[in-house]
């Protein structure tokens, strides 16, 4: 494997709506008895752990890891509740392109402000969770570069190699300003928390609407 891919799961890999939080949403009511407890929150590129600080402020509440842990018993509970429903559900033709790119010498990994398990929930639910060697996730860190970085090291010593040549590929601005840090090229999609247009302004190496405008062989040259 002479290349590594990560990809962003909201908004790239699953189809972001409203239903696509339900879950820890329904958490976040249960664990701090309240409604509409995420009201007003932006979850757009954040790790779920930096997200549930903010929702413990909002309520005048300390962070603690025994909150956590509390809070993710719950969120698994309803992951798993929801773990047949169709909330969950593949963003434009990323399962025929994950297809596709499997069959490359490229390594596939995740970097998500998504918890593991949630990202294994999603992934499973659309059958895309095996193309995944592993990956950063939002247990990793709350800022988005410490869960890139700690994605990047975990792969790395994972596959026992150094990657030079890296590729990112995401619906954020965030997941461009990430390529920019680890000097690899950068694929934005244009189907999640930022529009085209927003997208073009930071000159992403590729900009698409769906998965097979990217020329592959332009995408894996030098």
């Amino acid at each position: 494997m002479d290349r590594l891919i990560f990809f962003d799961i909201n908004g790239t890999i699953i189809k972001r709506d409203d239903k696509t939080d339900i879950p820890y949403e329904l958490a976040i009511d249960k664990y701090l008895q309240v409604e509409n407890g995420m009201n007003g929150v932006d979850t757009s590129a954040r790790s779920d752990k930096d997200v549930f600080h903010e929702v413990l402020r909002k309520y005048d509440q300390q962070f603690s890891e025994e909150k956590w842990k509390e809070f993710l018993k719950i969120y698994e509970e309803y992951l798993e509740e929801y773990a047949d429903s169709d909330i969950w559900q593949a963003n434009v033709d990323i399962v025929e392109f994950l297809e596709k790119i499997s069959t490359t010498n490229c390594a596939l990994a995740i970097i998500s402000g998504e918890l593991r398990m949630g990202a294994r929930y999603k992934l499973s639910k659309i059958g895309v969770w095996e193309y995944f060697i592993d990956g950063g996730f939002g247990e990793d860190g709350l800022e988005r570069k410490d869960i890139a970085f700690t994605a990047l090291d975990r792969i790395e010593k994972k596959l026992n190699k150094k990657f030079e040549k890296i590729i990112v590929i995401g619906d954020t601005i965030k997941d461009i300003k990430i390529a920019r840090l680890f000097k690899a090229k950068i694929v934005s999609i244009a189907t999640g928390s930022n529009t085209y247009e927003e997208l073009k302004e930071y000159n992403p190496d590729f900009l698409v609407r769906k998965f097979e405008e990217i020329d592959l062989d332009k995408l894996l040259s030098e």
